[in-house]
């Protein structure tokens, strides 16, 4: 099973922080037996990033990307893997109502824009993020001649995306690696 891990953000592409996620990921795919095949960058621009994520698509069996999924108008991951499989973005109403609450908890009215981290493209699955008000996307894309790619969003915050890798994707990578091994 082949991998490719996507991190996307401005702050990565123009040297000012470093992608840190991407090796984490990488270490953590090589322990189950999946063989990342390549790490893409990208800015925070919906044109490259929907290429990146068809790009990816077309070419691996998982697809996993960090970063891109905060409220700001530069965070354009939901809407790049939506545009790249043709879906809507619908909204997910427990996702919002654990975002709200988050805010609650910490005492803070939450703002509007915050609602558009609880779209998701149709079809796809929530993955919970505990402590962040980033839920995380997983996405099965249908390829030609039956085959699959399952994609991850995942927010850029290491803390959080570490704690959803272990809580929620990597089980499910490892699934996706059993049925490889069924298969062949």
């Amino acid at each position: 099973m082949d991998a490719e891990i996507i991190p996307i953000g401005d702050e990565l592409t123009s040297g000012q922080r470093l992608d840190t996620n991407s090796q984490w990921l990488s270490q953590q795919c090589g322990e189950l037996g999946i063989r990342v095949m390549f790490h893409t960058t990208v800015a925070d621009d919906l044109d490259a990033d929907l290429v990146a994520f068809q790009q990816a698509m077309g070419r691996v069996d998982l697809v996993i990307c960090t970063g891109g999924l905060g409220p700001t108008a530069d965070d354009l991951t939901r809407q790049a893997i939506a545009s790249a499989v043709d879906l809507p973005l619908v909204q997910d109403l427990p996702a919002l109502e654990h975002i709200k609450e988050l805010f609650r908890r910490r005492q803070r009215p939450m703002p509007e824009q915050n609602v558009v981290q609880s779209m998701f493209p149709e079809g796809s699955l929530v993955v919970p993020n505990p402590h962040g008000s980033a839920p995380g996307i997983d996405l099965t894309v249908e390829k030609d001649g039956g085959e699959q790619t399952r994609l991850f969003a995942l927010p850029g915050v290491p803390a959080e995306m570490k704690e959803m890798w272990d809580q929620t994707v990597r089980r499910a990578a490892l699934a996706m690696r059993s049925e490889e091994h069924t298969s062949e």
